[in-house]
């Protein structure tokens, strides 16, 4: 027990080491790797993120968490979550990714983006999430879309918030709307990146979250006149393409240092498609400069969706080229794994136990991330074989 305590006590004095109380503990214990409860710690009066070196993470969608967020009573809501944490800790995973702000709302208390229409309860959703979460010692995330916003009907409804404005008065900073009719911020403008940076800035410095993490919703389309405008009002000259992918680089910086700002150990993750190629061309995200550079992400996690057969980006090799990305040693590299592919891709369907294997083949990664709660806990979650994938995973996540 002592020893327990001197331990502790040394974890508590390194500050932001990502080195977490729990992997101490279970090597002086001798225990395999499962979560543990553990109370949450406290510096300079405020909370203290704690991550996982080696992260086994799980995203929750918006889409996770609707049938939770319907419910109007905060005791449901926390009990409907701590289900969910319940599952995630059980299979063996420390790290969840939480949908906060999925098209320009907020599930949160915000004073910069108005309330998701999934929330119709008159408590916080993220405040017992957090809570919830690091009792199960689970990190938590707060995960962002950073440029989709709502559709023009729900949006309209908003007045008095920025998004809003610039929509109700048609200005250029809201000027596209997807095949889905969601509306699109445009990072070409500064004020628009600052208001993402700001709106990150004011999670991280209200809830105790361990990170901020947000996936590819960059550039909407490759369509020239998406932002003809404002290219053109810069008079720059650099060629579309390259503005673009700097526009959105600059958008990661500001995210970066914002979060900093708020809480210098929160960890800041991106999560870009696994095709390399389409990150630089069609989403203008210059993902061999994020893995190379300091000040914009401390982990990438590449959308790595693919069977071994894959007839364009066969996994492994796949693997093999973020692997590569990343050995300048500036970031931590997770494998993004698609997990809601067991329902319809034929070589996910037709081999038990593949995500298990691809979890092995990530071994000399920094993490993995399954995609997405539901895929393994919704419906189906009592049918023959997604009890069997459930084991397969959990197998291959104590031996990670």
């Amino acid at each position: 027990m002592k020893k327990i305590l001197i331990m502790l006590l040394v974890i508590f004095l390194t500050g932001c080491a990502r080195n977490n109380s729990y992997d101490v503990i279970t090597e002086i214990r001798g225990q395999s790797p499962e979560p543990q409860h553990y109370h949450k710690e406290k510096y300079n009066d405020s909370y203290r993120p704690i991550n996982y070196e080696r992260q086994k993470a799980m995203w929750i969608s918006y889409i996770d968490l609707a049938p939770i967020l319907s419910l109007e009573n905060a005791e449901d809501f926390r009990k409907g979550f701590n289900a969910v944490c319940d599952d995630i800790s059980e299979l063996g995973c420390n790290t969840i990714y939480v949908h906060v702000r999925a098209f320009g709302d907020a599930i949160y208390d915000s004073v910069i983006f108005p309330q998701s229409e999934y929330f119709c309860g008159d408590y916080d959703p993220l405040e017992i999430i957090c809570e919830t979460a690091h009792s199960f010692g689970l990190s938590v995330h707060a995960w962002i879309n950073p440029l989709r916003l709502q559709t023009a009907e729900e949006l309209s409804r908003h007045s008095g918030y920025q998004t809003a404005e610039w929509f109700l008065n048609a200005d250029s900073q809201v000027s596209f709307s997807d095949e889905n009719g969601y509306l699109w911020l445009d990072p070409a403008f500064p004020e628009v990146r600052k208001l993402i940076a700001d709106g990150a800035y004011e999670i991280v410095d209200n809830y105790d979250v361990d990170g901020l993490h947000y996936d590819d919703y960059f550039y909407p389309t490759t369509d020239k006149l998406f932002d003809a405008e404002c290219y053109s009002e810069t008079n720059c000259a650099k060629d579309l393409d390259e503005w673009r992918r700097e526009n959105i680089t600059d958008m990661c910086r500001l995210i970066y240092k914002r979060v900093k700002d708020a809480d210098v150990c929160a960890e800041v993750s991106i999560s870009p498609q696994g095709n390399i190629e389409n990150n630089f061309s069609k989403l203008y995200a210059d993902v061999e400069e994020w893995c190379c550079q300091e000040g914009i992400c401390d982990r990438i996690i590449p959308q790595i969706y693919y069977g071994y057969n894959d007839a364009v980006k066969p996994f492994i090799s796949t693997l093999q080229e973020w692997q590569d990305l990343c050995k300048c040693g500036y970031v931590s590299l997770n494998i993004g794994l698609g997990v809601y592919k067991i329902d319809s891709d034929d070589e996910f369907n037709g081999n038990v136990g593949i995500i298990g294997n691809q979890i092995n083949d990530c071994k000399s990664c920094q993490g993995i991330s399954l995609y997405t709660y539901s895929s393994l806990f919704g419906s189906n979650r009592n049918n023959e074989r997604m009890i069997e994938e459930r084991k397969a995973i959990s197998e291959a996540l104590v031996k990670y």
